[in-house]
């Protein structure tokens, strides 16, 4: 548990200040452009009519952009690791060795470690199978349908071993409490998801007024 709020402190800490510098940032940068584009300079003004447009159009994006889809799985997982109580057994693992685990914190290490290592061979046995799914049409793995997803989908297997460990080591008790597993990350670390969404915008914006975008 004292590694669990170290980690939540850390990491708001620093989540916080990257959110102050993203927050300053999207207010110079308007007045930048404004500035330069009344100096004569070919940037692009967001304050105009043509980038209040502009903003309209595009805002929507930094909620769909790719690093949304590499932060959220990432706090889903910090979070679950957390949860769950498997970042302090691997501390502890690490620390003084396998005899420092209780029995149900070996048993439920190795059905998560089982369930785990099931749910890599089930992903590439849909593309080294018979049918091969994930395949492309030409029957290549890159570019696939799996390569862009295999990181969100490994992530989505360790949140749920972190989830069965929960379960099955009695770290947490009560359903209400496993199932938080799946959540902890929103609930710890979301001003990452905030900083996600500000540093896409941040550099749409820098687009616009410099890059012509």
């Amino acid at each position: 548990m004292r590694t669990e709020a170290f980690v939540t402190r850390c990491s708001t800490r620093w989540g916080t200040g990257l959110l102050l510098v993203l927050l300053l940032a999207h207010a110079f940068v308007p007045a930048l452009a404004w500035l330069g584009n009344a100096s004569g300079q070919p940037w692009g003004n967001l304050l105009s009519g043509e980038g209040v447009r502009w903003y309209f159009l595009y805002v929507a994006e930094s909620f769909r952009s790719p690093l949304m889809a590499v932060v959220v799985p990432v706090v889903l997982l910090l979070g679950a690791l957390e949860r769950s109580g498997l970042s302090d057994v691997g501390r502890v693992w690490w620390e003084r060795g396998t005899r420092s685990l209780t029995y149900r914190q070996r048993t439920a290490c190795l059905v998560s470690g089982i369930f785990l290592l099931c749910y890599g061979t089930g992903l590439l046995f849909l593309v080294y199978g018979p049918h091969s799914v994930l395949r492309s049409v030409t029957g290549d793995v890159y570019p696939s349908p799996f390569i862009p997803g295999i990181f969100q989908n490994m992530a989505a297997g360790m949140v749920l071993a972190s989830l069965l460990y929960a379960a099955l080591s009695n770290h947490l008790r009560g359903w209400k409490e496993i199932l938080s597993v799946l959540y902890w990350g929103m609930r710890c670390h979301a001003v990452w998801l905030l900083d996600a969404v500000l540093g896409t915008h941040l550099y749409n914006m820098i687009c616009y007024v410099w890059g012509g975008v």
